[in-house]
């Protein structure tokens, strides 16, 4: 059916794919087209990290590239985010299993502080979803 000038008046049939395809992109838009939590977004892990000990010391997320740290130093050290259970270890050895926390916490970007003690053990001050972290203190770590 043509109106007067010349163009085609919607069907019926148009206005309900219309106004369907017009909530699919608001859902679409609204959940971001992402690909759900659990690191599929790009995340990263941004560790705030002090070797206290006498020897360098090395981080590691996964099967990721190992980071090494100089003894009495420090840094905050970004990682990206695995999509699925991580674990960074310090020299080899667990220091943060995300098994072990809130999957709310973890389930974004998150900020971490972590301490490789004098005695050798590993200390997780503070793990929070977020990503800003300020690097330790270069005269605290050894004292």
């Amino acid at each position: 059916m043509a109106n007067s000038g010349g163009l085609r008046q919607p069907t019926q049939w148009s206005r309900p794919a219309i106004a369907a395809l017009a909530a699919l992109g608001l859902l679409i838009a609204a959940c971001g087209g992402g690909s759900g939590g659990g690191g599929g977004g790009n995340f990263v892990i941004r560790v705030a990290f002090a070797n206290q000990t006498d020897a360098p010391a090395t981080l590691q997320m996964a099967d990721g590239e190992p980071v090494e740290v100089e003894s009495c130093r420090g840094g905050v050290f970004t990682f990206p985010m695995p999509e699925t259970d991580w674990v960074l270890t310090v020299n080899g050895e667990t220091a943060i299993d995300s098994l072990e926390q809130d999957p709310q916490d973890i389930d974004n970007n998150v900020a971490a502080r972590l301490w490789l003690r004098e005695d050798g053990t590993t200390e997780l001050e503070s793990l929070l979803p977020g990503s800003n972290i300020t690097p330790p203190a270069t005269l605290s770590i050894c004292t």
